[in-house]
């Protein structure tokens, strides 16, 4: 009986560390099929998660922020709409496109849906500009 319960001990510790590196990072990593569609998302995110003065590098960075948000989406709501607001004064200042500031929310949207984070997507995208 004793040698049967080992092998399931073990089978039980592969399968939590398995989970383990499953964290937000890698599937956001693995959410993203295109290698040009994966550098563009990466270089948003990083831009997002400086402006906050995330430390480390930008995996840890992006744990940080999914680790935070993950328990205060109010907090990361506010995050996030303080990044996209930066961003359309920039768009009012003609230094970046509506499309631009779309394209970081996408990147910043798949980033949070991968960590399970919480966020009201309409009230994000009902003050983004309009293209014209």
């Amino acid at each position: 009986m004793l040698a049967e319960k080992e092998p399931l001990k073990q089978v039980e510790k592969e399968e939590s560390e398995e989970e383990e590196e499953l964290d937000p990072w890698t599937l956001y990593l693995y959410s993203i099929k295109s290698p040009a569609t994966k550098e563009k998302y990466l270089l948003r995110l990083k831009k997002f998660l400086d402006y906050h003065n995330f430390q480390g590098t930008l995996e840890d960075k992006a744990r940080a922020f999914a680790r935070k948000g993950k328990v205060d989406s109010i907090w990361a709501f506010n995050v996030l709409l303080k990044f996209i607001q930066f961003q359309k004064e920039r768009f009012n200042h003609k230094e970046i496109t509506a499309g631009t500031i779309r394209n970081y929310v996408k990147s910043i949207k798949l980033f949070c849906a991968m960590s399970d984070i919480t966020i009201n997507w309409d009230k994000i995208t009902r003050g983004l500009i309009n293209d014209v």
